[in-house]
């Protein structure tokens, strides 16, 4: 029998190399691609996972790496776009020439994902695609403010597929963390300050959290997916609202989710 697959964008560390490792273990085929070619040779080293170097922001490399992973009209069970970049402080005082990469990256990336990934995700088996939010998602810190708008677009673009890539059989699930431990915590505000810092009284999770997570998605029927106590209690607020008009949609579109993924 046929491994199921999974391809993971921005694989070679933090939250991205915590969920290859989480399904290979568990028997799946597992691609990774990522700009640092130092790191996917580590990532290698640490796991049985396949390697590709993958810019995000290219949508013919969206097309040449899943290609080379699936295999000629071959299909892939989950993909998950994890890629994305942080800067921190006040958005004024931020340099106007890092919003691109930012944007580029969080934003484009994901909505060049989402598209290279639906015709092959359409061929697997239980498919889901799967989007990296944030607690900056669901509600916008102010010194969060570029990150949060690329992060409330990927929510608006997980919520708008949810239901449009039912279409194609697919299943879409966003996940919506608090503070991570990874070295995005690293970066420092122009002012200096650091980010790890101005939230050290705050909860941070560990990657493996965020991949137990990924892997519920996968197996799972809702949308939002929060970790942490934060994006929780958010959720458990809008929720009801934002499944009662999911459904209404469903019925408006005459639109069917498609059988969970059965757990191993």
């Amino acid at each position: 029998m046929d491994k199921p697959s999974i391809f993971i964008s921005g694989g070679a560390g933090g939250i991205g190399l915590a969920t290859a490792k989480h399904f290979a273990s568990r028997g799946w085929r597992v691609g990774i691609g990522d700009v640092n070619p130092a790191q996917l040779a580590q990532a290698r080293a640490e796991a049985d996972v396949e390697t590709f170097e993958h810019d995000v922001t290219d949508y013919a490399a969206w097309e040449r790496v899943l290609e080379a992973f699936c295999g000629p009209g071959g299909g892939l069970d989950a993909l998950v776009n994890n890629a994305g970049l942080l800067t921190f402080g006040w958005l004024d005082e931020e340099d106007p020439a890092s919003f691109a990469a930012v944007v580029d990256v969080n934003v484009k990336g994901v909505l060049y994902g989402s598209h290279a990934g639906v015709k092959r995700l359409a061929r697997g088996t239980h498919p889901c695609l799967v989007n990296l939010g944030s607690l900056a998602s669901l509600q916008a810190p102010p010194i969060l403010a570029l990150y949060a708008a690329t992060k409330f677009a990927v929510r608006g673009l997980s919520e708008a597929l949810d239901l449009a890539y039912l279409r194609h059989g697919v299943r879409v699930a966003c996940i919506e963390p608090f503070c991570v431990d990874t070295p995005m915590l690293d970066v420092d505000a122009p002012s200096g300050q650091n980010y790890r810092a101005a939230i050290q009284a705050q909860e941070i999770l560990a990657v493996e959290d965020v991949a137990s997570a990924i892997w519920d998605a996968v197996h799972g029927e809702a949308l939002h997916y929060p970790v942490g106590a934060s994006p929780s209690q958010i959720i458990s607020e809008i929720g009801p609202r934002f499944e009662a008009e999911r459904a209404r949609l469903r019925q408006a579109y005459g639109l069917q989710p498609p059988a969970p993924r059965p757990r191993p």
